[in-house]
């Protein structure tokens, strides 16, 4: 006999399956033509900007950076911060970038670059404009680690706002800032290392980042607060101490021969610069001579900028800790991190265009990243991306030129700090428009191995974190309380009698709907479930019948009973156990136990969408 073949004569081909949610597919050439297109526009910004160097004071990187790097080619590198421009400027920047100029600088001799300002600056400049396309690669890999399912496009979206941003490249035009997006790239690859429990590479990015960057401290506190108010002792002392001992590092050298202008360069020098005409310490400037309080005013008003910017990100980092229950594997870490950010050009006392890159970066990588975890509205789209790139590119036409006069300085210093306040307010109200079910984050098991409670609001649910609640401990396991009392283990539960699908109309909706698409809410449009409030947590079943918008009342059960109102309504099982509602037995039909319509215990298994109302 011949072996039965199966007939696969009706077999069709397989058809791939369409990408969840409906997500573009984009071409793979999205990427590497956006990153193209970066480093083009990079290398134009590069050349075009030399048109503006006219001397050696016109760009920070001949007058600061290109003679500390001279000093490493002379031999005698401990030296370096010997450097001063006009008025006694020193070159105020950690060693890093420096040494990492020096050799294009002693190739730039060899080769015969040297016979202007610009050929100079363009052959060191050019091979530091990798770092911005490398910042938008990080950004990426944070945006993985965040929102693990992003559609392609907003990948895309992230990659493209930092890459081709305008922010971006005027770090390398006329100042030639090229250590600030290598502070960039270090320190979001520290914050990313951090988030993934491995401190000591960490604190080695992030002590680097300070070397390359001193306005990387800002950031550092504030991880720091989070660190010690959340108790994280091995974290704090494992990544603290790496970075402190290689910045450490990286500074004894000069510090042993060449104390006396390190400790000008670092710590004299800042409060004694003047107070520039772009900041709200404009009020309090004076350069006259005939009120002596005046000038008390003034000096005290330069020596203040620095303590104010980090008592201002030491609350931030103390409020989100306390009311936000803010923790370090925490998404909205990041949008911390942007407060902090934000906090230097609002509260500096002289702010240059290029230091809106640095809250830039951190705001469109935390708000992209989380777009799925806020409630619809108003923080589904990247208002805040998009805001700050309109409003910091048209102020960085503005804020480093010299003021007209005093009213002109007033004005546009009292305009920006106010304009970078109401965006860190911002990133504060967003960070508490999060959904329900994206306050824990982080499962219960990653709480537990870093020994901390989920950062959950009082009355929010955690969604995939059973076994913690964010009642108070003494509300813990009582009748009606968030957390019902466990069973036994050698009890173990019965599982949920489901009752048998009814084919209802579902079957015949039109497209989009049936499966996947919410029910009316219960409780009206004003609701817990309603038009305003948060969205249902289960979906309606392909199949379930039409619902009415005002569900009859369950019969009332009577006093003494097993749901008598005084000793509080049942408690409802899981979200994700929740049975298929049925409708109410008709009059004169056999209910089940206790009043339940289905013949379940305690009414375990009713109507969901009745005892609704009585739950919450």
């Amino acid at each position: 006999m011949r072996a039965a073949v199966p007939d696969q004569r009706s077999a069709a081909p397989a058809t791939p399956a369409p990408p969840p949610g409906g997500a573009v597919r984009l071409p793979t050439w999205m990427f590497p033509l956006v990153t193209v297109v970066s480093l083009l526009l990079g290398a134009t910004s590069i050349v075009r900007g030399t048109r503006a160097v006219v001397s050696i004071a016109d760009s920070d990187l001949t007058n600061f950076f290109l003679k500390s790097a001279d000093y490493i080619l002379r031999g005698d590198p401990w030296h370096m911060y010997a450097v001063r421009a006009l008025g006694g400027y020193p070159n105020y920047n950690p060693p890093l970038t420096m040494f990492l100029l020096a050799p294009l600088l002693g190739l730039a001799r060899a080769l015969g670059f040297t016979a202007n300002y610009g050929e100079q600056i363009t052959f060191v400049t050019l091979p530091f404009i990798v770092l911005v396309p490398l910042m938008g690669y990080l950004g990426l890999r944070v945006m993985r680690a965040l929102y693990p399912n992003a559609p392609e496009t907003l990948r895309l979206l992230l990659y493209a706002f930092i890459t081709l941003s305008p922010l971006a490249w005027q770090s390398y035009s006329i100042w030639y800032h090229v250590e600030q997006p290598l502070m960039l790239c270090l320190l979001l690859a520290a914050v990313l290392a951090l988030q993934a429990r491995r401190e000591g590479l960490a604190g080695l990015l992030a002590g680097l980042a300070f070397l390359s960057r001193t306005t990387v401290l800002i950031p550092l506190i504030a991880l720091g607060i989070v660190l010690l108010m959340t108790r994280a002792w091995r974290p704090l002392l494992k990544f603290g101490g790496v970075s402190a001992l290689v910045a450490a590092v990286g500074f004894a050298p000069f510090v042993a021969f060449d104390a006396v202008d390190v400790k000008y360069t670092f710590l004299s020098w800042r409060g004694g610069a003047p107070i520039g005409s772009d900041s709200i310490w404009t009020i309090f400037a004076y350069t006259g001579t005939s009120s002596h309080l005046r000038e008390l005013i003034n000096a005290g008003a330069k020596r203040l900028d620095m303590y104010a910017v980090i008592l201002i990100v030491a609350v931030a980092a103390f409020f989100a800790v306390r009311r936000l229950r803010l923790t370090l594997y925490a998404r909205d870490l990041w949008a911390l991190l942007a407060i902090a950010m934000l906090a230097t050009p609002m509260l500096s006392k002289q702010v240059w265009p290029y230091y809106y890159l640095e809250p830039l970066v951190f705001i469109v990588v935390w708000e992209l990243s989380t777009l799925q975890d806020r409630v619809a509205g108003v923080w589904r789209w990247p208002v805040l991306s998009i805001a700050f790139t309109l409003v910091a590119a048209t102020l960085s036409q503005y804020v480093w030129e010299q003021s007209v006069g005093r009213f002109d300085a007033l004005v546009v210093g009292v305009t920006q700090t106010a304009l970078m306040a109401l965006f860190a307010f911002g990133v504060w109200a967003r960070i508490q428009a999060r959904k329900p079910s994206a306050a824990g984050e982080v499962d219960a098991a990653t709480y537990e191995r870093g020994g901390m409670q989920p950062m959950t609001p009082p009355g929010m649910a955690v969604a995939g974190a059973v076994g913690y609640s964010a009642a108070p401990p003494s509300q813990m396991g009582k009748q009606g309380g968030p957390m019902a009392p466990m069973a036994p283990m050698s009890q173990p539960q019965p599982p949920v009698q489901r009752p048998p699908r009814q084919p209802g109309p579902a079957a015949n909706l039109g497209p989009g709907q049936g499966a996947g698409q919410f029910p009316s809410a219960p409780n009206g449009p004003n609701g817990p479930n309603g038009l305003n409030g948060p969205a249902p947590l289960w979906p309606m079943d392909a199949d379930a019948a039409p619902r009415s918008a005002t569900p009859a009342s369950p019969p009332r059960p009577a006093p003494g009973s097993a749901q008598s109102p005084a000793q509080g309504p049942a408690q409802s099982p899981d979200w994700w156990n929740i049975p298929h509602p049925v409708a109410p037995p008709a009059p004169g039909s056999a209910a089940g136990p206790n009043g339940s319509p289905n013949g379940t215990a305690n009414g375990g298994a009713g109507d969901p969408w009745r005892e609704w109302p009585r739950q919450r």
